[in-house]
């Protein structure tokens, strides 16, 4: 997946993200709109892992890097967004695969 495909389009933003219980958490609001936005819209292959829908290899690195947040930061807001169940997210040596629990939920499309 070439990084001019995976940034092309839109999301959607529900209003009701204004009842979100973090959305007056700036970081961990901005963090979770950074995710949606770089994660997968559709099943992918990279270096020959699979890549589902919802899904974002990362680091915390590349996260500060894309948002600004520190890395600390960016600890702290997942953290956060896994103990609410919105990401889970599976550690390697090398990266990590978080994954957006109901992207298809946040993220449908109608053809």
């Amino acid at each position: 997946m070439n990084s001019e495909s995976a940034i092309s389009g839109y999301i959607k933003v529900y209003r009701s993200i204004l009842d979100w219980e973090w959305f007056d958490d700036a970081n961990t609001l901005q963090l979770f709109l950074y995710l949606i936005i770089k994660a997968s819209f559709k099943d992918a292959e990279w270096h020959g892992i699979k890549i589902k829908k919802g899904d974002l290899i990362c680091s915390l690195a590349s996260i500060s890097k894309g948002t600004g947040l520190s890395q600390q930061s960016v600890r702290t807001s997942l953290n956060k967004l896994k103990s609410t169940g919105e990401i889970t997210s599976t550690a390697t040596n090398k990266y990590t695969v978080v994954t957006i629990v109901n992207y298809s939920k946040y993220q449908s499309f109608e053809e």
